[in-house]
């Protein structure tokens, strides 16, 4: 090896190494202060970025645990108002039910009305509940019904099925709970047929049994979109819910049902809705056509007023020429069909038999006695009143239920099917299917409860949200207020029998929402623990790629101290080489 001195070429290898140790046991200490492998992009690019990256997952997941624990105390928040309203209901059905007692003076009634006039008040409280600044249950989170066939929907699912259905009961003691009843589902659909006859139409598959197995309810918006949507009965939209109604729960109960006459179909679902108010054709008819109508032993598709006009005045004679009320001798009537065995006019007539307790003896017999009381009054209009009863001057219109049937009250064409008297209080269903009544409904697609007035941020990305909707829970749009302000009352027995009905149909609606809100907390609670799983393996995934193996990291430091040290003490060494040269110049 050759002795020099410009260059001390074992001096600087050693120092190279020198240099490399220290960088080493520098990084092995920031390892070790850090506890963290990767401190910045140099120690791995790829591996910071993707820790990077979890890190802002982590961070996002932990706000959307606090996001939905901040939900479920809105959810608690919009609970406690609605249960409490629930507790009124429960209270209001109570002192109505009281009130519908005549044990009860007007006085008493008076007392129990002051009462739930309090009652009301409270519920409205209630509905000003917030949470942040937000009103929850005042309508302000509810989504808005905003097509016609959205309002008949929520029509149909709030009121005019389950109040149809009792007016059905109480008339006709017909049912879809009873042992007799052979379908009890239904589905609604839409359809847009301009010059169409039929504005809504129930119609039914039959099975082998002579009854049906199938519902379905058919509404023409063509027919029906232009009715007042502020008004609660749908200008008639409601007794034509019922008429079709009538005609279901009959082909459910009764055996060949569809073999009866036109005009016996036509008319019995013409009693109950009434038909007063359709004075230009009632008054209009003659006896030859009251004679051709009533032979018709055939059964068809309606295309005219003709058998529904028919049937009335026949149902409505019956009534009048047995001296009974409307509901009890079309409840004879209906029983008879019901346990039928026959077909055609042979049922027809055994049920004429049984309803007027022998008076007439068939639907020709009846005939011919309508036929010669026309004569003697000699035209349509003095007929219908003086042997049917029939009076198209006053406000009833004819219902089986109202006054001039033999029931106790007057009923207008509002008054036939029940309604709160607002609007407001209806609302869309909550799912495809909805029990109303003894009837399970099946709705169209889109027309179920939109959720959105209120978006809840459960997840990383946009748009993995929950959208939460609450019903409006003011009294009047619990039935409680009609839309004038006034107050559903019990001053007279009719009118605490009316409440009751209301009271049910707002319990309902509150326990719907009660429901709602107690699935969207359990549906949060487990979104919670879904996001602290999440939470907890990005966590872990992270610290495998980020964190530093501490022993590890040590024993490197370790290593690179000693051979820091041995560089150290060879660059001393290879220094002193160096001067070796000095004894050659001696």
């Amino acid at each position: 090896m050759a002795l020099v001195v410009a260059s001390n070429m074992a001096a600087l290898n050693t120092y190279n190494t020198l240099k490399k140790n220290d960088k080493k046991m520098a990084n092995n200490l920031e390892k070790v202060a850090s506890g963290m492998k990767i401190n910045s992009a140099k120690d791995d690019a790829s591996g910071y970025a993707i820790s990077e990256k979890m890190r802002v997952q982590i961070r996002s997941l932990e706000q959307d645990i606090t996001n939905s624990q901040n939900g479920i105390s809105l959810m608690k928040v919009a609970e406690g108002a609605v249960s409490s309203t629930v507790d009124i209901l429960r209270t209001f059905k109570e002192k109505a039910l009281d009130a519908a007692n005549d044990t009860n003076t007007d006085i008493d009634r008076a007392t129990i009305q002051k009462e739930l006039d309090e009652l009301i008040d409270q519920v409205d409280d209630n509905a000003n509940v917030t949470y942040n600044g937000k009103y929850l249950i005042n309508g302000s989170m509810e989504v808005k019904i905003e097509t016609d066939r959205e309002q008949i929907i929520a029509a149909l699912n709030t009121e005019w099925i389950e109040n149809s259905l009792d007016r059905i009961e109480e008339a006709y003691g017909l049912t879809f709970r009873g042992s007799d009843a052979s379908v009890r589902e239904m589905n609604i659909e839409f359809e847009d047929k301009p010059g169409a006859f039929e504005a809504a139409l129930c119609s039914w598959t039959v099975n082998s049994n002579g009854k049906a197995d199938s519902l379905k309810m058919v509404i023409n918006m063509a027919n029906v979109n232009w009715y007042d949507k502020t008004d609660p009965s749908g200008a008639w939209v409601d007794r034509l819910v019922l008429h079709e109604l009538t005609h279901g729960i009959m082909a459910s109960n009764i055996t060949n049902m569809h073999t009866l006459p036109t005009f016996i179909t036509e008319g019995t679902a013409s009693y109950i809705q009434g038909r007063d108010d359709w004075t230009t054709t009632l008054a209009s008819h003659d006896k030859a056509w009251l004679q051709n109508q009533l032979l018709d032993d055939s059964h068809y598709t309606a295309s005219s007023n003709d058998p529904y006009d028919a049937g009335y005045i026949f149902l409505r004679y019956l009534t009048a020429q047995n001296a009974g009320d409307g509901t009890e001798i079309m409840q004879r009537f209906m029983n008879s069909l019901s346990h039928s065995s026959k077909r055609g006019v042979e049922m027809l007539d055994e049920a004429i038999q049984f309803a007027s307790k022998g008076k007439f003896s068939s639907r020709d017999d009846m005939l011919a006695q309508m036929l010669d009381d026309y004569d003697v009054v000699g035209n349509m209009m003095a007929f219908l009143k003086n042997y049917c009863d029939i009076d198209l001057t006053n406000e009833d219109v004819g219902s089986t239920l109202g006054s001039d049937a033999g029931g106790p009250k007057s009923l207008s064409g509002a008054d036939v099917v029940p309604e709160a008297g607002s609007t407001e209080f209806w609302y869309l269903p909550g799912g495809k299917y909805s029990s109303l009544g003894d009837l399970l409904v099946e709705w169209p697609d889109g027309y179920q409860e939109r959720m959105g007035k209120l978006t809840l941020q459960t997840g990383t990305k946009a748009g993995q949200s929950m959208k939460v909707s609450f019903n409006d829970m003011r009294a009047e749009a619990m039935g409680l207020k009609d839309k004038f302000g006034k107050k559903i009352s019990v001053n007279t027995r009719e009118d605490a029998n009316n409440t009751i009905r209301v009271v049910d149909q707002a319990l309902r609606k509150a326990l719907e929402q009660q429901t709602t809100i107690g699935s969207m907390q359990s549906r949060l609670e487990f979104t919670i623990e879904n996001l602290i799983t999440a939470d907890e393996n990005v966590q872990n995934a992270e610290s495998a790629i980020r964190d530093a193996d501490m022993a590890k990291e040590m024993t490197d430091y370790s290593k690179h101290n000693v051979l820091l040290q041995a560089a150290q003490s060879m660059l001393a060494q290879a220094n002193q080489n160096s001067s070796n040269v000095l004894n050659l110049l001696q």
